[in-house]
């Protein structure tokens, strides 16, 4: 089970590798040493997953000469990329305000530990922010920073909430992927304060983390959004096969 769940996850690497790179059916990949480097896996794992991914049609490989795109995956974009805060409340009739409530080092809450794959007794740079829709609060954020954010130095005074290009500009280590997960929730005590809705309604809720390229979580953030205001929409382009 570890292994296929291993090797799935260098699969899903690998197709968005293809995505980002925009390549098209015929295209001849790097050199599998080169695609190990950037895919931040061994040559060996790299060979199962491209096993796995011939024997699904999506790869073709020809003893000395190379591996070709067989065919590429049919979604361009999922929900990899939702519009910014400030887009979501300005379609809604509002105007976005912005305001940090607290920037401090916290110790690690327990699924913040799984997220960042950190142990219990490390302490992580958190920030509580909220986004109100003119003067009504629509998106409550938490966010987590791994230690390794803070080991690089990082210029708290410079961020301006956008928290990828804060990453960009901090790390040494190239970002790959953010990967959020979209649930309905009922607003606790705390997150019903935060966005002066009664406890029990129901939101939006957004657990986002973020990747390097190296496959190594850097942030792991919760949205709360106000679902009277705020809605989330996601467009799909499908690949024309004919």
């Amino acid at each position: 089970m570890a292994m296929n769940s291993r090797i799935n996850r260098v699969k899903s690497a690998f197709r968005n590798h293809i995505l980002q790179q925009q390549m098209e059916i015929g295209d001849r990949l790097p050199s599998e040493g080169e695609m190990a480097k950037a895919l931040g896996v061994s040559r060996n794992t790299l060979r199962e997953a491209y096993v796995a991914l011939e024997n699904e049609g999506f790869i073709i490989r020809r003893h000395g000469i190379g591996t070709f795109i067989a065919k590429p995956p049919l979604i361009k974009d999922s929900l990899n990329a939702f519009s910014s805060f400030a887009e979501m409340i300005q379609s809604a009739g509002y105007t976005p305000n912005f305001q940090t409530l607290s920037m401090k080092t916290v110790p690690v809450p327990h699924d913040v530990c799984e997220q960042l794959r950190i142990s219990p007794t490390e302490k992580v740079f958190f920030i509580k922010r909220l986004v109100f829709a003119d003067e009504h609060p629509a998106i409550y954020l938490n966010d987590y920073f791994a230690p390794q954010v803070q080991a690089s130095t990082p210029r708290w005074d410079t961020f301006d909430g956008n928290v990828v290009q804060f990453l960009f500009t901090t790390l040494e280590t190239p970002l790959y992927q953010l990967h959020s997960r979209i649930r309905a929730v009922a607003l606790t005590d705390e997150t019903a304060q935060m966005l002066q809705q009664p406890v029990n309604t129901p939101a939006i809720g957004v657990w986002s983390t973020i990747y390097t390229i190296k496959h190594e979580p850097v942030t792991f953030s919760k949205l709360w959004f106000n679902s009277n205001i705020i809605e989330l929409e996601t467009v799909r382009i499908l690949h024309k096969t004919g």
